[in-house]
């Protein structure tokens, strides 16, 4: 019975109130944290030490602890432990701060039944088979199947807003014709079977057994089923069964992102360490083959070095290679990762904070739950849009209908016929066209919401009530999971034609002016889908009649009317309406006998007891009926357009990006909303591929569009069918040659799918940006997603790498942070590389004039520091904050987006270019320094000679000079932190220096302050750190005089 002892994959059987069994059945605890205080240490070194770079460094410096003292092993030993402690805090805060939001929830107090009596307990011991009361405003705690409602007909609404992002309330219902024993909380003789926690919202089979048996059981739907995280409303008090607790509820199983997605950005990072590490290799082969010659030729005539070692064993040669090694493992920057993720989270910081990425109305800011594709914004030259709700506003607003042979246009409170301009009112339209309204009234499934304590409304007694009950208490008050229906009953309200809401599933309508009251009783609802296009209702009116009422997309209501002169007129108003950028709909019904309404409901309730291909046997049941239909009509819907979605397009195209929209809309419609919104070019070349799907067809057309030079291609979903099948590379190439793509009548598998073959072509970074739960497939299979936290709810954004409130604002988003996160990424790795060769380099120089004996030229003091507080924090500082270019400049010329696409600020020439600046500065910096000790060692102010220890702090000092100062010659915003932090670390180094040779027992023990007493060293500091920046400073000018200025442009909006 307990839910724990069931094999995956195999139905639940719950027992309700069932006590039985309790300690087996998984409690309601939830569970967000990775690690415990046993296991965080332990798991934390083991996911860190699997990235190679990390585990590389983890050998050498067990390496070096056992190889001779050519280098300290506490050089490799620090920054390894400095990142990883860094990492693991971070990973620790996040994982305390996710254990105190568990904490909450599980303790959260919660009102169950049992044996009888309600019971106040702590969330977490909640098992499946409990009884749960929940109050109005009240929070689920664990998956519920709705068992009890004090609201009437047995139904409750709740508000999904903390599961999808939707504000509108939706109705749940006790299962029919179910009373819930009044022996509450005892163990009763039924039982709930279901299939096991899935992480689809919305879907859900199972069935409730009554009795011991299954020959008597009551389908259960999602429609039956209270979610953890919904909020009830309008509903006094729920009672539910308990069936999915804890980790296995839909919410948890939705909260985790399941994406892997990795930046482009990793490639050249992974491109710059393999070249880094195959030039350390190079050089300890070079450098160790040249000391085993001087091993053998000149070792042996230094007697004074002492009796030679035996170089030819096993041991021997080991030692002396890992001594290399060990010696320029420096070259590799392993601190590099920690501030690459640091840089991360501050670019995460400023996108979330940016207050122009912030939609004050919905108070939402711009949402980053991907950091690692911070940079990726800069790379995107093909662009994915949705239309509706992305594109366009999802407010909806009924303009348009065609019946009686005659096109309308609602005006207010009458209809104007366009053809002659004449009015209507409601009471003069003759029947076809009431029937028509009727059936707008009808065919649907909003709700009207009914405070908790209010008493349902009474039957307006005089025609002067219409205007209230329109404008506060019906009208405001309807609850639609559709725009498009609430649309439609405002219209018809409008009119007249006034839905009250439903008592026991009669459905009651209001008629104006007369204030004739029409009753039909719905049957069954046939529910919309994203694959059927349609959704139908079965009612009976007063007369017994059964009616079937049908509306939908016209490709999917036309193949199921009855041939008749009025569909080829209706397709050809439907046309029109989409030509102006209007959303259509077809309307038909059909009468049914009471046999094949009873035919109907067996079939339907067999498939509705099946847990397993539901949903497919529900579709053919709906097929049975849904055939023979008498058209009456269509309707228009006007969508008004997002807030600078022009400007925001065109912005976008002329950085680069081809812009295609995917959309289930139908092409003309699609194609209009494209000219309005400037997504298609006006005076572009345009080509159409709609209904074509022979394979030679196809490909003929292809080649005939791709001799013409296209521009603007469009396609409509049966073409995308077959040109995926049949000729898909094809199409690719072609598409991708045109500015801008629409592809029309899609399903959302479709969208992927067409994601996924531009993926395949490696040149490309995709985005997808989409607000609507079909777009998800989408958006996580996009190189980059972006959600919008739409009126289609945040299922979206929830689940999208990047989340905005607007589309407008992925102006901002892409060419403002994706080009500053891109470049500044960039010049952080590479400015990483370029300072360890300068350091590295100077000790390879050094081995020329040691006998290759692989000594360090460095104390072990400046190898500790020099990465951690040397010059890490001024280059880490100025990685965070360098613009090149303001954001006003680069948002007023988004033609710059073009200058980083390709990561070209991080190619091989680039990279190159900045090593062969490290070599250049470090040949400098060693040979002035060996050029002063060769000729005159005699530099301190008493006569002395200068040290070995003398000689490798001249270089650290210059080094750690150079470094800095160079800083100040590829900023291109420099900030008084900046400076502060530039001249701050060379003080740093001075200081630590400085304290370091006051120790006695130290190796630089006196020897910084005769340093700091000479003048010819202050001398030789001056001299060579400006040799070294000169070129540079060269260089800066030539580019300052040479600089192309962005072309002339509108300044940003």
């Amino acid at each position: 019975m307990g839910a724990g002892q069931k094999k995956k994959g195999d139905p639940l059987r719950i027992q309700i109130g069932g006590i039985e069994g309790r300690q087996k059945q998984p409690l309601n605890r939830v569970t967000t944290t990775k690690y415990t205080w046993l296991t965080f240490l332990p798991l934390n070194f083991y996911e860190q030490f699997r990235r190679a770079v990390y585990f590389y460094f983890l050998i050498i410096t067990i390496v070096s602890f056992f190889v001779n003292e050519t280098i300290s092993p506490y050089v490799s030993l620090i920054p390894l432990l400095f990142v990883m402690v860094i990492t693991a805090l971070k990973e620790g805060l996040e994982d305390l701060s996710r254990s105190k939001s568990d904490k909450l929830v599980n303790t959260a107090r919660v009102t169950v039944i049992r044996n009888g009596k309600e019971e106040v307990i702590n969330s977490q011991f909640i098992v499946p088979g409990d009884l749960v009361v929940v109050r109005n405003d009240g929070d689920l705690p664990c998956d519920l199947v709705l068992l009890q409602s004090s609201g009437a007909d047995g139904k409750c609404f709740v508000t999904t807003a903390n599961l999808d992002g939707e504000t509108n309330l939706k109705t749940i219902s006790v299962p029919p014709n179910y009373v819930l024993s009044p022996k509450d909380g005892l163990p009763g003789k039924d039982f709930i079977v279901c299939e096991p926690s899935t992480s689809d919202l919305y879907s859900f089979n199972g069935r409730l057994e009554l009795g011991a048996g299954a020959s008597d059981a009551l389908p259960l739907t999602i429609e039956n089923l209270l979610l953890r995280g919904v909020r009830v409303k309008g509903t006094d008090r729920v009672v539910g069964c308990a069936i999915y607790t804890g980790m296995h509820t839909k919410l948890q199983l939705n909260s985790r992102y399941t994406g892997n997605k990795s930046a482009s950005s990793e490639k050249y990072i992974n491109r710059f360490m393999v070249a880094l590490i195959v030039g350390m290799v190079v050089v300890v082969v070079v450098l160790y083959l040249i000391e085993r010659h001087k091993e053998t030729k000149v070792v042996p005539t230094m007697p004074y070095l002492g009796p030679p070692t035996n170089f030819n064993s096993a041991l021997q040669i080991f030692e002396d290679f890992l001594s290399f090694l060990l010696l320029f493992n420096y070259m590799v920057p392993i601190s590099a990762y920690m501030n690459i993720e640091l840089y991360r989270i501050f670019g995460m910081y400023f996108m979330h904070n940016d207050l122009k990425l912030y939609d004050e109305d919905t108070d939402q800011p711009c949402r980053v739950n991907a950091s690692n594709l911070n940079e990726e914004l800069g790379q995107v030259n093909i662009l994915f849009s949705d239309k509706t709700g992305t594109l366009t506003k999802n407010l909806m607003k009924f303009v348009n209908c065609f019946v009686s042979d005659k096109d309308f246009q609602l005006q207010n409170t009458h209809l104007l016929c366009e053809a002659t301009g004449e009015q209507f009112d409601l009471e003069k339209l003759d029947t076809e066209a009431t029937v028509f309204f009727e059936a707008l009234a009808v065919c649907h499934t909003v709700e009207v919401l009914q405070e908790v304590g209010e008493k349902a409304l009474e039957p307006p007694e005089t025609v002067s009530e219409r205007s209230h009950l329109m404008s506060n208490s019906i009208v405001d008050r309807y609850q639609a999971s559709s725009p498009d229906e609430k649309a439609l009953l405002e219209g018809c309200a409008n009119l007249g034609l006034l839905y009250k809401g439903r008592d026991n599933n009669i459905l009651r309508i209001c008629r104006y002016p007369s204030a004739e009251e029409l009753q039909f009783e719905r049957l069954h609802v046939l529910e919309f889908s994203s694959e059927r296009k349609r959704m139908s209702v079965v009612l009976r009116d007063r007369s017994g009649t059964i009616w079937l009422y049908s509306k939908g997309a016209e490709n999917a209501i036309f193949p199921r009317c009855k041939a008749c002169p009025l569909l080829k007129q209706a397709d050809e108003q439907i046309t029109k309406y989409a030509q102006k950028g209007l959303r259509t709909l077809a309307v038909a019904r059909r009468t049914l006998t009471e046999e094949e309404f009873g035919n109907f409901e067996v079939l339907y309730r067999r498939a509705n007891t099946q847990l397993s291909n539901r949903n497919e046997l529900i579709r053919e049941c709906y097929e049975t009926v849904e055939i023979e239909l008498d058209l009456l009509g269509a309707t228009a819907l006007e969508d008004a357009l997002q807030e600078k979605v022009g400007e925001t397009l065109e912005a976008l195209q002329a950085a680069g990006l081809k812009i295609w929209v995917l959309t289930g809309d139908k092409v003309e419609t699609a194609y209009n909303i494209g000219l309005a919104c400037r997504h298609i070019p006006p005076g572009s070349k345009q080509h159409f591929i709609v209904d074509v799907t022979g394979p030679e067809e196809l490909l003929a057309r292809l080649q005939e569009i791709d001799a013409a030079d296209p521009e603007v291609l469009v396609v409509d979903g049966t073409s995308i069918t077959a040109l995926l099948t049949h000729t898909p590379s094809q199409f690719a190439d072609l598409a991708l040659r045109c500015r801008a793509v629409l592809c029309c009548r899609l399903s959302p598998l479709q969208k992927s799918e067409i994601v996924t073959l531009v993926k395949r072509r490696k040149k490309h970074i995709t985005a997808a940006i989409g607000d609507g739960a079909n777009d998800v497939s989408m958006i996580q299979e996009a190189h980059i997603g972006i959600g919008i936290a739409g009126r289609e709810g945040k299922q979206a954004a929830r689940c999208a790498d990047f989340a905005i409130a607007r589309f407008e604002m992925l102006r901002r988003l892409l060419l403002v942070h994706g080009h500053y996160n891109s470049r500044r990424l960039a010049f952080l790795v590479l400015f990483y590389c370029y300072k360890n060769i300068i350091i590295t380099g100077c000790m390879a120089l050094f081995q020329l004039y040691n006998l290759f004996s692989a000594t360090n030229v460095y104390n072990s003091l400046y190898l500790w520091l020099f990465d951690l507080v040397y010059i890490s924090f001024s280059f880490t500082y100025l990685a965070f904050s360098d613009k090149k270019y303001s954001e006003e400049t680069l948002l007023s010329h988004p033609e710059l987006y073009k200058r980083i696409a390709h990561n070209r600020q991080a190619s091989m020439g680039v990279f190159c270019l900045w090593i062969l600046n490290g070599f250049v500065q470090c040949f400098t910096i060693f040979y002035f320094t060996y050029a002063v000790l060769n000729d005159q060692n005699v530099l301190f102010n008493m006569g002395q000679p200068a040290s070995f220890q003398t000689f490798g702090t001249m270089l650290i000092t210059v080094i750690v000079i150079v470094g800095n100062l160079k800083l100040l010659l590829v900023a291109r915003y420099m900030s008084y932190l900046n400076l502060a932090l530039i001249f701050a670390s060379i003080a740093a180094f001075m200081l630590t220096t400085y304290l370091y040779n006051l120790v006695q027992s130290g190796e630089l023990y006196d020897v910084y302050n005769q340093f700091l007493a000479s003048l010819p060293l202050w001398l030789f500091t001056i001299v060579c750190s400006a040799a070294c920046l000169l070129p540079d400073l060269v260089v800066r000018v030539a580019k300052e005089v040479f600089r192309k200025t962005p072309p002339a442009g509108k300044s940003a909006a």
